[in-house]
C-alpha cells in the first residue's frame, strides 16, 4: 500500500445541512443527554445523599446550562417556608428557629413591631390611670394606717411611764422626758427612778421592734400585691391586642406558643416598657427582646430558589453573628444573626463551583458535616482560640432540606472531590457532558438555534444561514473531529457575540457569513502574536527549517502549542546520526532531563520497532542519536515517533528525506500509524512555513497517520491551495508507506531467511547494520588476547 492522497473535500471545513430550527435549550443535545438523565434522576430522588455532581469541559457553558435547567425543574413548584428566630425566654442563649409559610415571616415580623409598640401604649395608659394608682394607693395607705395607729399606742404606753418615741436619721429610739414632754438624759432622774425607766425603755424597745419587724413584713407583703395588681392590670390591658395576634396567626402552632410564652414575659418584665415603678431601665429594650428576625424571607420568590453562590466561604455559606459596641465592648443577641447561602437555598437547590469549593476545604468539611446531620449550624469560625464573650448566643440549628449541585472541570473532580473518601456518601449523581456530539440532523437543528437564540440574546440580531451553517461547520473543528461538533458552546458564543457587534459597527441588522469571517479573523489577529514571532524566526533563518530540497538524516516533524486563547502548529527540525556501537537509540533531549517520559516511551517503542525488523538475524549493533534540534524548553509527547524512526532509517540507509515535506504521527512496535492530537493545527503551522519561506512549490505537504483523517478540518487558505494542487495532505497507515513517500524508494519486504532486498530502504538499512555488526565483532575479536 502506499501513501493516500487526500483532496480538499476531505480536509476543507464541513458544510452541513441545516434542517429546520428545532430543539430547545442546551440539554436537548446529545453530548448533555447523559447529564440531562443524571439530573432528572438526582433531583427526583428525595434521600439526603444524593446530591450531584456536573462534570463538563471549559467552556462548554456547563454552569450556565445547569442553572437554566434546575430553575426549569423548580419553576412549577411552590416556594420553601420564612425560616424566622425568636427569642428563647427560657434559655437567651438559645434562640429559637421556627419555619413559617411564605410571606408569612415578614407579616409575623411587621405585626410583632406593631404589637410591641400598642403594648407600650397600653400599659403606659393603665398604669397610668386612676383605677391602678388608686388601688396601689389605697394598699398602701392601709399599711401606712396600721403601723401608725400600733406606734400612736406605743407612744402612749411610753408616754404614761416617762418616756416617749421619738424619730431620728438613724431610726425610732426611746428616751425619757420630763413633766412638759421634753427629751432629758437619765442623768436627771434618781437611782430607783432612772432603773425604773431603762426596764419601762427595754420594754417599748421590744415592743417597738417587733412592730417595725411586723411593718417591714407588710411591707413586702405590699410589693407581692401591688405586683399582682399590676400584673392583673397589665393583663387586663394586653388581653385584646395579644388575643388579635393569636386569632391572626393562629394556623401557625408555633407562633401560637411562642406568643403564650411572650404574654408570660411580658408580663413579668413590664418594667421594660418605661419604668413605671420607678426603677431604672435595662438596657435591653422591649423593641430588641420582642423582635422577630425575619432570617430567610421567600415572600417575593415564586418557586423554590436556585441559588449560585459564586465565594464560598464559611460565613457566606452557613451564615455569621454581627456584633455592635457597646459600653466600650461587643453586643450581640439573636436579632443579629444573619442567613448564609445554605439557609436561603434551604427548601430548594444551592449551587457551588468546584473550583471555589476547592479553594476552600474547610468550607467543603462543614458542608458535609450539615448533610449528614441535616441540620444547618451557625459556628463563629472567627472567633475560635478566642476568649468567649459573654452573652453571646449559640443558636439552635435549622433542620436542612437542600438539593446540592457542585458544577465543575473534570480536573477538579477527579483531583479533589472524587479522591474524598466521604464524597460518594454526599454526591451520589455524576451528571457528565461530553466534550463533543456527534453531527446528527437533530443535534445540528438544535445547534443552529441555539447559534441563532445567541445572536438575539445579546443584541435581538438574526443570523443568516451561510453564516450559521459556516459556525457549525468551526464547531467540528473545535470538536476536533469531522463527524462530531464541540459541546464548548461558550467558544461558539465568542464568535457570534463579536460578529454581532461587528454588523451594528457597519450598521447591519443582521449578521453575515462575511461578518462571521471578519470575526474569526480579528480572533486569530489578536491572539496569534506567539505564533507570528514563531513564523517570523523561522522566515528570517534563526529557526532552522527547510522547506524544499532533501538531505540525509533530517526531516521536518510537527509539534503544536496551546497558549489558551490561542493553539497553532508549527514545524520542528528532527536530525539522526548513526554509527557502530552497543547503545541503540539515544534520546537526546532525555539525557539532558529535556524529555518528559511519554516522549521516552516513544523512542523505547522504536527501539522495539526497529529490532523487530531488523535483528532477526543478527543483534543491532548500532548507535544512534536523535535530537529535536534549536528546541530549548523541553519536549513531551510521542507524536513526532513517525518522524524519528524516518530520521534514523534514512541516516542509516543514506537516503534523504524530502524537506517539501513534514510528519506528524505517534507509532507502535509493529509500525502502524497511531492518532495524534491537532493534527490540523500541524498541517496548518507548516503550510505557513512553505508560504512565507520561500513560498509553494507545488510539491509541498504534509502526512498524517490515516486514523487522523477524521481530525482534519483545516483552515479556508489551506483547502483552497490544496484544491488548486499547491499543497498536499497524505494519510498513511504504516511507517513502510511514509518512508517510500519521502525517501522515493520501495520499503521492501523480507525473504524467507529474514533478508531484504538490494534496492530498497530496509535492504540499505539492513546492509549498514550488518556492516556495523561486523566491525565491531572483528574490533572485538582483535581486542580479546589468543
Amino acid at each position: 500500500m502506499t501513501a493516500k492522497r487526500l483532496s480538499a473535500n476531505d480536509v476543507s471545513l464541513p458544510k452541513m445541512a441545516l434542517g429546520s430550527d428545532t430543539g430547545g435549550d442546551i440539554f436537548t443535545l446529545s453530548s448533555h443527554g447523559r447529564a440531562r438523565t443524571a439530573l432528572e434522576f438526582g433531583l427526583n430522588v428525595t434521600d439526603s445523599g444524593f446530591n450531584i455532581f456536573v462534570v463538563g469541559e471549559d467552556r462548554s457553558g456547563r454552569m450556565t446550562a445547569t442553572m437554566n435547567f434546575l430553575e426549569a425543574s423548580v419553576a412549577d413548584k411552590p416556594p420553601p417556608n420564612d425560616w424566622v428566630y425568636l427569642n428563647n425566654f427560657r434559655r437567651p442563649h438559645r434562640p429559637r428557629p421556627l419555619p413559617l409559610p411564605a410571606g408569612v415571616g415578614r407579616r409575623f415580623r411587621d405585626r410583632l413591631t406593631v404589637l410591641v409598640r400598642q403594648i407600650r401604649e397600653s400599659l403606659s395608659g393603665a398604669f397610668g390611670g386612676d383605677a391602678y394608682q388608686s388601688e396601689v394607693r389605697a394598699e398602701s395607705e392601709k399599711l401606712q394606717q396600721s403601723v401608725a395607729a400600733e406606734m400612736e399606742t406605743l407612744r402612749k404606753e411610753a408616754q404614761t411611764n416617762g418616756l416617749d418615741i421619738m424619730q431620728s436619721p438613724q431610726g425610732a429610739s426611746v428616751v425619757p422626758i420630763d413633766t412638759e414632754g421634753k427629751p432629758v438624759t437619765l442623768d436627771e432622774f434618781s437611782p430607783e427612778d432612772r432603773q425604773r425607766l431603762q426596764e419601762a425603755a427595754r420594754e417599748i424597745s421590744e415592743k417597738l421592734n417587733t412592730i417595725n419587724r411586723r411593718a417591714a413584713r407588710e411591707h413586702g407583703e405590699l410589693g407581692e400585691r401591688v405586683m399582682q395588681i399590676t400584673r392583673a392590670t397589665a393583663d387586663n390591658a394586653l388581653g385584646i391586642q395579644f388575643d388579635g395576634v393569636q386569632e391572626e396567626f393562629s394556623g401557625y402552632g408555633g407562633v401560637v406558643r411562642w406568643l403564650v410564652e411572650m404574654r408570660n414575659d411580658v408580663l413579668d418584665n413590664v418594667h421594660l416598657f418605661g419604668g413605671h415603678d420607678g426603677s431604672e431601665a435595662r438596657r435591653e429594650l422591649p423593641e430588641d427582646r420582642y423582635a422577630v428576625n425575619l432570617f430567610v424571607d421567600h415572600s417575593d420568590d415564586p418557586n423554590p430558589g436556585v441559588l449560585l453562590e459564586a465565594n464560598p466561604t464559611y460565613e457566606n455559606l452557613f451564615g455569621r453573628m454581627e456584633y455592635r459596641p457597646a459600653e466600650g465592648g461587643l453586643y450581640t443577641d439573636f436579632t443579629m444573626l444573619r442567613a448564609g447561602a445554605v439557609h436561603r437555598a434551604n427548601g430548594g437547590i444551592l449551587v457551588l463551583r468546584a473550583d471555589a469549593m476547592a479553594r476552600n476545604p474547610i468550607t467543603w468539611e462543614f458542608l458535609k458535616g450539615s448533610l449528614r446531620d441535616g441540620e444547618i449550624r451557625i459556628e463563629e469560625m472567627q472567633r475560635n482560640g478566642a476568649v468567649p464573650l459573654a452573652g453571646a448566643p449559640r443558636p439552635k440549628p435549622v433542620p436542612l432540606d437542600l438539593k446540592v449541585v457542585i458544577v465543575g472541570a473534570p480536573r477538579w473532580y477527579y483531583a479533589f472531590f472524587s479522591v474524598d473518601p466521604e464524597y460518594q456518601t454526599y454526591f451520589k449523581v455524576k451528571a457528565d457532558i461530553d466534550a463533543d456530539m456527534d453531527a446528527s440532523a437533530e443535534n445540528i437543528a438544535s445547534y443552529a438555534l441555539l447559534i441563532r437564540n445567541m445572536a438575539r440574546d445579546h443584541r435581538k440580531f438574526e443570523v443568516d444561514d451561510a453564516a450559521v451553517q459556516y459556525l457549525i461547520g468551526m464547531a467540528t473543528r473545535w470538536a476536533s473531529n469531522r463527524d462530531k461538533l464541540t459541546a464548548r458552546f461558550e467558544i461558539v458564543q465568542d464568535v457570534v457575540v463579536e460578529a454581532v457587534e461587528l454588523a451594528l459597527t457597519s450598521k447591519q441588522r443582521r449578521v453575515t457569513l462575511d461578518i462571521v469571517l471578519e470575526a474569526i479573523r480579528n480572533r486569530r489577529r489578536r491572539n496569534a502574536r506567539v505564533e507570528d514571532r514563531m513564523q517570523e524566526s523561522i522566515s528570517d533563518g534563526q529557526v532552522m527549517i527547510a522547506t524544499t530540497g532533501r538531505t540525509v538524516g533530517q526531516i521536518n516533524g510537527l509539534t503544536v502549542r496551546d497558549l489558551g486563547d490561542h493553539a497553532f502548529g508549527g514545524p520542528a527540525r528532527i536530525t539522526a546520526r548513526a554509527s557502530a556501537g552497543r547503545h541503540g537509540v539515544i534520546n537526546i533531549e532525555r539525557q539532558v532531563a529535556l524529555g518528559g517520559p511519554i516522549q521516552q516511551k516513544g523512542v523505547m517503542v522504536l527501539q522495539g520497532f526497529l529490532s523487530g525488523r531488523f535483528a532477526r538475524r543478527f543483534p543491532l549493533s548500532f548507535n544512534c542519536s536523535i535530537t529535536f534540534e534549536q528546541n530549548y524548553g523541553g519536549v513531551e509527547g510521542d507524536s513526532a515517533s513517525l518522524a524519528e524512526v524516518l530520521a534514523i532509517l534514512s541516516d542509516l540507509s543514506g537516503l534523504p528525506l524530502r524537506q517539501d515535506l513534514a510528519i506528524t504521527g505517534s507509532m507502535n512496535q509493529r509500525g502502524d500509524a497511531q492518532a495524534i492530537g491537532g493534527a490540523h493545527h500541524k498541517a496548518e503551522g507548516f503550510f505557513r512555513s512553505c508560504v512565507e519561506n520561500g513560498g509553494l512549490t507545488g510539491d509541498q505537504g504534509v502526512v498524517v497517520p490515516e486514523s487522523n483523517e477524521q481530525n482534519l478540518i483545516l483552515r479556508d487558505e489551506v483547502s483552497e491551495a490544496i484544491a488548486a494542487g499547491q499543497f498536499h495532505l497524505w494519510s498513511v497507515r504504516t511507517i513502510e508507506e511514509a518512508a517510500e513517500l519521502f525517501m522515493e524508494m520501495p520499503a521492501g519486504e523480507r525473504d524467507d531467511k529474514g533478508c531484504y532486498p538490494e534496492g530498497t530502504i530496509y535492504g540499505r538499512v539492513q546492509s549498514e547494520l550488518e556492516a556495523f555488526d561486523r566491525a565491531l565483532f572483528e574490533r572485538e575479536r582483535k581486542a580479546v588476547p589468543e
